[in-house]
C-alpha cells in the first residue's frame, strides 16, 4: 500500500482512509487538499512524532487495552487536525455542489456531493470519541443521501425490528421482473449502510441482477449514534429479523439469498450463515474468525504485522459497549466462530488480502478450513501482483469488487 503520510504511528489508518476514499470516488486532488494541514503539522512536529513512533507496540493484538492511554494521547495528538482537514475539504466540495444544484445541474451536483460525503464521513471514522463524532456522522450521512437523491438512484427505506427498537435499512431492488436473488449486507466496524453505496458494492450487485438489503447493524451507523446499540457477538440476533424482512417481500427469491459482509462484517456474515440455514451462500469480504485468534503461519506464509495500533482504545471500548479493559476482556472471547462454523451448510466464498495488516491471512485459512460442512468452499487471496493485497482490498478495489460480485451472481443464479 502506497505510504502517503510519513512519520506517524497512526500512519496505517491515515493511509488506509486515503486509499479507501480514492476507491469510493474521491479524487487525488480532494485527498491531497484534505491531508495538507495534517502533513504540515507532522513536518513541524517531526521529532515528537518519531518519539511516539518509537514507543508504539510492534503488534497490536486486537485488544483495546494493549495501547496505554498515555501512548494513545501521543499517537492521536494530531488527529483533530487530520479530521478538520478532511471536513473542511468536504464542506468546500459541498459548497461547490450546492452551486451546481442551484443552477439545475443535478447530476453534476450529485457526484460532487458524493465526494463531499466520503471526505466528511471518513473524517468521522478517524475522529476520537467526543461530542463532534455524532454530528460529523450525521453530516456525512446527509451529504450521501443528498447525492443519492440527486443522482436519481432508487431505494426503499426499511425498518428491521430488533431489541425493542428498529434498525435502519435500505433495500435496493435489481431491475427485472419476478423474484430476484438478493444479498443481505453486514457492516464492518466503522462502516454504515450508505458506505456500501459509496464503495460501489450495491451498484455491482444490482448490475448483475441481484437486489440488496443494507442495514446498520448494532454498533454501526445510526444504530450506534442514534439507537445506543453497541457491537454484539451474536450476529444471529439481528441477522434473523433482517432475513425475515427480505423473505417477506414478493420480489425476493427465498432460495437465492446471500449473506455478504466486509471487514468486521466478515465475522458477522459467516456467523449469520452458520446459524440460519435459509442463506444460500455466504461471502466474507475480508475474513475474521475471532477477536483475537492465535496468529499462526500457514505453510510458508507468515502473518502480516498488525496495523491495529492506530486505533484509539477509548473509542474502541465505546464501540464494544464496555467501560474498561476488564469488561472488554470478559466480552472479547465471545467474538468467535469456533462454536458455530461447523453448522454452515451453504456455499462459502472468502476474499482476503494476502498482506492484510489488520486481520492476518491465517484467519481466512481458518474460516475456510473449519467450515467442514459447507456445500462448497472458496478462498481467493489477492496479492500485490493483482492489486488489493491489503485489508478488504481497499488499496486497489476495482478488480476484487468485480470478482466478488461475479462469484455471488454465479452461485445465486446457478
Amino acid at each position: 500500500m502506497l505510504e502517503l503520510i510519513p512519520f506517524s504511528t497512526a500512519t496505517y489508518w491515515m493511509n488506509f482512509a486515503a486509499h479507501m476514499a480514492a476507491s469510493a470516488g474521491a479524487t487525488m486532488g480532494d485527498i491531497e487538499r484534505a491531508m495538507k494541514p495534517y502533513l504540515a503539522y507532522v513536518e513541524e512536529n517531526r521529532e515528537a512524532f518519531e518519539r511516539a513512533k518509537a514507543l508504539a507496540p510492534l503488534k497490536f493484538d486486537g485488544n483495546p487495552a494493549t495501547v496505554p492511554l498515555k501512548l494513545a494521547e501521543a499517537m492521536f495528538a494530531a488527529t483533530p487536525i487530520w479530521c478538520k482537514g478532511w471536513i473542511d475539504e468536504g464542506e468546500r466540495l459541498a459548497a461547490v455542489a450546492e452551486s451546481f444544484r442551484a443552477a439545475g445541474q443535478t447530476l453534476t451536483a450529485g457526484e460532487i456531493f458524493k465526494r463531499a460525503s466520503i471526505l466528511v464521513g471518513y473524517a468521522e471514522w478517524s475522529m476520537l470519541l467526543g461530542p463532534d463524532k455524532r454530528e460529523t456522522f450525521d453530516r456525512g450521512r446527509n451529504l450521501c443521501l443528498t447525492a443519492i437523491d440527486l443522482l436519481g438512484e432508487k431505494y426503499e427505506e426499511v425498518k428491521i425490528p430488533y431489541a425493542g427498537t428498529e434498525l435502519d435499512g435500505m433495500f435496493w431492488p435489481a431491475a427485472g421482473e419476478g423474484r430476484r436473488p438478493t444479498a443481505v449486507c453486514f457492516n464492518g466496524l466503522h462502516s454504515s449502510m450508505e458506505w456500501f453505496w459509496q464503495i460501489g458494492l450495491i451498484r455491482e450487485l444490482n448490475r448483475r441482477g441481484i437486489s440488496v438489503l443494507v442495514f446498520d447493524c448494532p454498533g454501526s451507523g445510526t444504530a450506534r449514534f442514534h439507537k445506543g446499540l453497541h457491537i454484539e457477538p451474536e450476529t444471529e440476533r439481528y441477522a434473523k429479523p433482517a432475513l425475515d424482512y427480505v423473505l417477506s417481500r414478493g420480489d425476493v427469491d427465498p432460495h437465492r439469498v446471500a449473506a455478504v459482509g466486509c471487514s468486521f462484517g466478515g465475522y458477522r456474515t459467516v456467523r449469520a450463515a452458520s446459524t440460519d440455514p435459509r442463506f444460500r451462500m455466504c461471502l466474507a469480504w475480508g475474513a475474521l474468525y475471532g477477536i483475537p485468534e492465535p496468529q499462526k503461519p500457514v505453510g510458508a506464509e507468515e502473518d502480516a504485522p498488525s496495523g491495529m495500533n492506530g486505533l484509539d482504545p477509548r473509542t474502541m471500548l465505546w464501540f464494544m459497549g464496555v467501560s474498561s479493559a476488564e469488561e472488554w476482556e470478559a466480552k472479547r472471547p465471545k467474538f468467535t466462530l469456533r462454536d458455530v462454523i461447523g453448522e454452515l451448510r451453504c456455499d462459502l466464498v472468502v476474499f482476503h488480502g494476502k498482506a492484510d495488516m489488520q486481520v492476518p491471512v491465517s484467519q481466512a485459512h481458518r474460516v475456510v478450513g473449519d467450515a467442514v460442512n459447507a456445500t462448497s468452499r472458496e478462498l481467493h487471496l489477492y496479492t500485490a501482483a493483482e492489486g488489493g493485497e491489503q485489508h478488504c482490498h481497499l488499496d486497489s478495489l476495482n478488480t476484487p469488487l468485480g470478482h466478488m460480485t461475479d462469484r455471488v451472481a454465479a452461485i445465486l443464479q446457478a
